[in-house]
């Protein structure tokens, strides 16, 4: 179910550069840009491609946990349903072993997390049990996988288009939450529309935003619907690893292109990473080259996805294409 040649190096590009000019893009991939706004328009009208922005640093940007629920028998999809309309939970992972969904919360701050939304999770009459790891360190995202289409000297091009100032988080950005809003739900809004929704000059909202990005607040991903990535098998594993080796552990995992999380945890397991692979036999060969470069690491527990409903706030179809519905607490 992969997308055209054409269509991957287009995504391949906003994947290094969300929010490229198709005036920009058009001379690096030898297109007309107005062919490629039709193009984009075509495949996020499908839901197979979008542009969101979520939550950056944990410094700048609150607290997150990893959740594990068992449900009851016969309300799992009661549960699911429940889970996905809060808005801090961005994700919700239906999983293969003993937990039936593994699910990500994002909030403000630690109080938040304690006071308002665990209990809500735990309250809710469809879960037996629950497990709580919360993130200590976070060494990628989704928003650093990448596809592989585009040539060495393409990548570079994008690379000199947008190139990374990251800079310390400092004060909030002046209407941060209502920017952060705006670009869960589109993460490629013009600065124009941002400023005309804000009420403010289009050159004050174009210094904002780049404020914003530039102390990672707020990353952009480029998603692609799974099933058209060539890479449909979603596992994540949980692993206890010594401090000492952690470096190398994640040298190790950004090398790998489709990585969609790696960080440090609190609890029995200390690490957790995610990858998308093209079948499951890569599962082994992974871990085997990871015990390689970090021996004394133990994995504790792996399991693949069946079926991700909700990704960082946006709905998912069965054949993991997007609704459209975007429900986070950036969003409202």
């Amino acid at each position: 179910m992969e997308l055209p040649q054409a269509d991957l190096e287009m995504v391949h590009a906003l994947q290094i550069f969300p929010r490229v000019s198709w005036a920009q893009l058009g001379p690096i991939l030898d297109q007309h840009p107005t062919t490629l706004a039709a193009r984009w328009e075509r495949l996020h009208s499908e839901g197979k491609v979008w542009v969101t922005g979520h939550q950056g640093s944990i410094a700048a940007s609150g607290t997150v946990a990893f959740v594990s629920i068992q449900c009851y028998p016969q309300a799992r999809n009661e549960v699911l349903a429940r889970m996905c309309a809060i808005p801090e939970v961005g994700n919700v992972e239906e999983s293969t072993r003993s937990w039936d969904a593994r699910l990500t919360v994002l909030t403000g701050d630690w109080a938040q997390l304690t006071g308002q939304i665990l209990p809500l999770v735990r309250e809710d009459p469809g879960i037996a049990r629950l497990h709580v790891s919360v993130m200590t360190g976070l060494y990628a995202t989704g928003s650093n996988w990448r596809l592989d289409v585009l040539s060495p000297a393409q990548q570079q091009r994008l690379g000199e288009l947008n190139p990374v100032n990251a800079a310390p988080a400092g004060s909030p950005v002046p209407q941060q939450n209502q920017l952060r809003r705006l670009l869960s739900v589109d993460g490629r809004m013009p600065a124009a529309q941002i400023a005309a929704e804000l009420g403010i000059h289009p050159s004050t909202a174009a210094r904002h935003l780049r404020q914003l990005l530039d102390s990672r607040a707020v990353l952009l991903r480029c998603e692609l619907a799974q099933n058209y990535s060539g890479h449909p098998v979603f596992c994540h594993w949980h692993a206890r690893i010594p401090p000492t080796q952690l470096e190398a552990a994640v040298r190790q995992l950004r090398s790998l292109r489709t990585l969609r999380l790696c960080a440090t945890i609190t609890g029995d397991s200390n690490f957790t990473f995610a990858l998308w692979l093209r079948n499951p036999g890569e599962i082994a060969e992974v871990e085997r080259v990871l015990q390689q470069v970090a021996p004394g690491m133990q994995i504790i527990d792996s399991d693949v996805g069946v079926r991700t409903h909700k990704r960082m706030g946006w709905m998912l179809r069965a054949d993991t294409t997007a609704t459209g519905q975007v429900i986070t607490h950036e969003a409202g």
